[in-house]
């Protein structure tokens, strides 16, 4: 027996199991965090007299053996844990037979001077026959030969995660391939935080659907409505999945998300589409700008923009639709968004109230969004709710900021207005190669009769507008077509809004013009 599973372990046959395991699939078995473990229906993570673990997975142990290497700790509580008794090992190997892809797998192993056998492994008994030899040791021997096996198993699984993806992560810096392992940690399948089902015939074309999503932070935005947010999902997605070579994934997320689109924006909290919450101005941006990486990042990403998305809610009052029913071209979606920020964005949050928000206000709850066609700026919000990323509001009645937004910027955000100026510029762009044929956007710019608003024009209209309305010249510079100009305490910057009611706060200095810098070099 231990010939065989030494065969397996160290020869074709535990390659040709790992060749069956998908990233998603990674995610489970090197991480997971408590809930997430819980919601698998396991038992959460490990935990030491010290505390629990990171994570259930295998880089859970990894990351406090890193540390139990370094010093050559063997008074460290995993030692002392693992010498006590054989409960970590177990865990190790048991949580690894509970999901399909880490089960049973029939293979004919052929050994040297014998007749071929036909043998079933699964990740999870195999790794307990690997482990089962050091519950023979001395007690004290244990703690570094646990260490020695599970440290070859971690690099064995990360060779696989980095092979799996793109040539600049396989052939990358050991900090690169490192790095990258962060789209493993962060991006799996949740069953209580889908997307949203994409068409049929979306799902088709990919050749199978990789129903995973982004967790917006580990461990407390992990499972159901709280783990996945459409902010923190694009703004990561060019790094996480289009970098990394991940792009059926990717294609999946943007098409799920486009189907969500609801008075023009995308989903803050998506909770699989029928829960979602529309209470962000960023995300439809954000979600723009990761339509335009893949079409210029991933070989023949122009294609995304016919690829079918399943509308849930085809008008902003329809009732969620089955997938399939209301299907349109991504690039219909992407036009609806714009155009509709152009005509103006203006409602009132579904079921606004306690139930929703217990510390919002009530004028919290209404949202508006639209174009300065004077500048090209996009412009929205209100001193009473958060329509960016920094969205924390009071929830203190004692200090009196219960329902206060710390930082509303409401008015034109910085780098709200460098990602719409990146959205236009590009479609300009394949407006002018026949790639998209929308020529602009209908927009009502003197109050006037409504006319047409070319994509060149916009970008222009923000290009001329933009160094004027948010720098901040230097002492000798003229500051006189600054509104409210005596707010100016800090020279050289670029401020973070425009036009924000608390009219401080367009001064304030914060990292958010490194986005527009970053997107809209010009």
């Amino acid at each position: 027996g231990d010939a065989v599973v030494a065969e397996a372990w160290f020869g074709e046959h535990f390659e040709l199991l790992l060749s069956r395991l998908t990233l998603a699939d990674l995610n489970r078995i090197l991480y997971r965090c408590d809930s997430e473990e819980r919601e698998d229906g396991c038992g959460g993570v490990y935990g030491l007299k010290s505390g629990p673990l990171p994570y259930a997975g295998i880089e859970g142990v990894m990351s406090v053996l890193a540390g139990v290497h370094l010093r050559n700790d063997q008074g460290h509580p995993m030692s002392n844990n693992l010498r006590d008794g054989n409960w970590l090992i177990e865990f190790t190997s048991n949580r690894l037979g509970l999901h399909e892809k880490t089960k049973e797998v029939g293979r004919v192993v052929v050994l040297p001077g014998r007749v071929s056998e036909f043998f079933r492994f699964q990740l999870g008994s195999l790794v307990e026959k690997m482990f089962d030899p050091l519950k023979r040791l001395p007690r004290y021997l244990i703690p570094a030969y646990f260490s020695a096996l599970l440290t070859t198993l971690s690099r064995k699984l990360q060779q696989l995660a980095w092979k799996s993806m793109s040539t600049f992560v396989s052939q990358g810096s050991t900090f690169v391939k490192e790095l990258s392992l962060g789209s493993v940690q962060l991006c799996g399948r949740l069953p209580s935080s889908p997307l949203p089902p994409l068409s049929p015939k979306a799902t088709a074309a990919s050749g199978g659907e990789e129903n995973v999503t982004l967790a917006a932070g580990l461990p407390h935005f992990a499972t159901g409505y709280m783990r996945c947010w459409g902010r923190d999902t694009f703004i990561a997605l060019r790094g996480l999945l289009l970098t990394t070579g991940r792009f059926k994934e990717a294609r999946n997320i943007i098409l799920g998300f486009g189907g969500c689109l609801r008075h023009g924006l995308i989903p803050n909290l998506l909770a699989g589409g029928v829960g979602a919450r529309y209470n962000c101005r960023d995300a439809v941006w954000w979600w723009l700008q990761s339509v335009q990486d893949y079409c210029t990042i991933v070989p023949k990403g122009m294609d995304i923009l016919s690829a079918p998305v399943s509308r849930l809610f085809p008008t902003d009052d329809s009732e969620p639709q089955p997938p399939g029913k209301a299907d349109m071209p991504l690039r219909d979606v992407v036009q609806e968004a714009l155009q509709r920020h152009s005509s103006g964005i203006s409602f009132r949050e579904r079921n606004a109230g306690p139930s929703l928000d217990q510390n919002m206000k009530p004028e919290g709850f209404d949202v508006a969004v639209g174009i300065d066609w004077k500048t090209g700026f996009v412009y929205g919000g209100s001193e009473w709710n958060c329509g960016t990323w920094m969205d924390k509001v009071g929830e203190s009645d004692q200090a009196g900021n219960r329902g206060v937004p710390a930082t509303p910027r409401d008015g034109s955000a910085v780098e709200l207005v460098g990602l719409c100026k990146s959205a236009v510029r590009w479609l300009s762009q394949m407006h002018a190669k026949g790639v998209y044929k929308e020529k602009g956007v209908m927009a009502d710019t003197e109050g006037l009769e409504e006319r047409l608003v070319t994509w060149s024009q916009w970008d222009e209209m923000i290009q001329e507008s933009f160094e004027r309305h948010f720098w901040i010249p230097d002492a000798e510079g003229d500051v006189t077509h600054i509104a409210d100009a005596n707010f100016v305490h800090q020279r050289t910057i670029y401020r973070d809004s425009v036009g924000a009611t608390k009219r401080f706060a367009d001064f304030q200095l914060r990292p958010n013009f490194p986005i527009a810098m970053t997107v809209v070099r010009e």
